[in-house]
Parts: C-alpha cells; sequence; structure tokens
C-alpha cells in the first residue's frame, strides 16, 4: 500500500531527519502552522511506518571503530535467509544487503582496525553455518556517509 504524502508531510519529514531534536513549536514556526498541527501529523506519520523512530546518529571514530569494511558473502542454498538473519545480528556488522552479483550478500562492518577486521571474518562472520565463503573489500577513505 503506497502512502500519500503531501508537500507539508515531506517539509516535515525533512526537518526532522536534519535533526530530530527540534522541538515542535520551532517546527511549527518554520512551516508556518499550529504545534497541533506538526504533533499529528508526527503521529501520523508514525502511525502509516512513514517515520520508524526517532533516534541519536554518533560518529562511529569517536567509538574507536575507525575503519569501514565490506563484506561480499555467499550462502549456502536454501541458507540465504538464515545466514542473514545472524549476520544482522552482530554488533559489528551495520548493514546487511541481499545482492545478486558477486555474492549472496553485502556486509556493512565498523572496527576498530585491520586487526579487528580480520579477527571478525575469520571468527565471527566464516564460523556461521551456513556461510559459504567471503571476499573483504577495506574502505581507503569515505567521502559521504549518512548511515
Amino acid at each position: 500500500m503506497e502512502t500519500r504524502l503531501d508537500e507539508l508531510d515531506l517539509r516535515l519529514v525533512e526537518m526532522l531527519q536534519n535533526d530530530s531534536s527540534v522541538p515542535s513549536v520551532q517546527i511549527a514556526k518554520a512551516l508556518q502552522i499550529s504545534e497541533g498541527t506538526v504533533r499529528n501529523r508526527i503521529h501520523r506519520l508514525r502511525r502509516l511506518g512513514v517515520i520508524r523512530k526517532f533516534t541519536v546518529v554518533v560518529d562511529p571514530t569517536a567509538l574507536g571503530q575507525n575503519m569501514v569494511a565490506f563484506v561480499l558473502v555467499n550462502a549456502a542454498p536454501g541458507r540465504l535467509s538464515e545466514v542473514a538473519k545472524r549476520l544482522a545480528s552482530l554488533d559489528i556488522v551495520s548493514g546487511v544487503y541481499e545482492t545478486h552479483t558477486y555474492a549472496d550478500l553485502l556486509l556493512k562492518l565498523r572496527v576498530k582496525n585491520s586487526s579487528d577486521l580480520a579477527d571478525a571474518v575469520a571468527s565471527r562472520i566464516k564460523t556461521i553455518g551456513g556461510v559459504a565463503g567471503t571476499q573483504v573489500v577495506s574502505v581507503l577513505n569515505t567521502w559521504k556517509d549518512q548511515c
């Protein structure tokens, strides 16, 4: 079912994406609507699933996660869903994407350094039942990362 959003909904979502801590009264003033309308729209957007949750975005390097890597994972036949769910539960994995190119899954990892990356792949990823193979792509520079 496609959710119909009007221009006001889109502007409200954009403001919340930029900074969800902005008070409703400030959003209302910027959008030239009442605070009640802002709260009602947010409630509706949450109910519709457009807004899933409000959260905090932290700088991973401030937490010691200085390295980003992508891992291509091949799953054993018939085990893709199981493998994907198990990989998604790992704290070092910030994204799990199903692909149909060079591998079945693409993982985004954040780790402290290359030693931790090697350890994570060897002891935490390759040991999951159903993982048939991996290839690691280390990131040298990040030009844009909004997640």
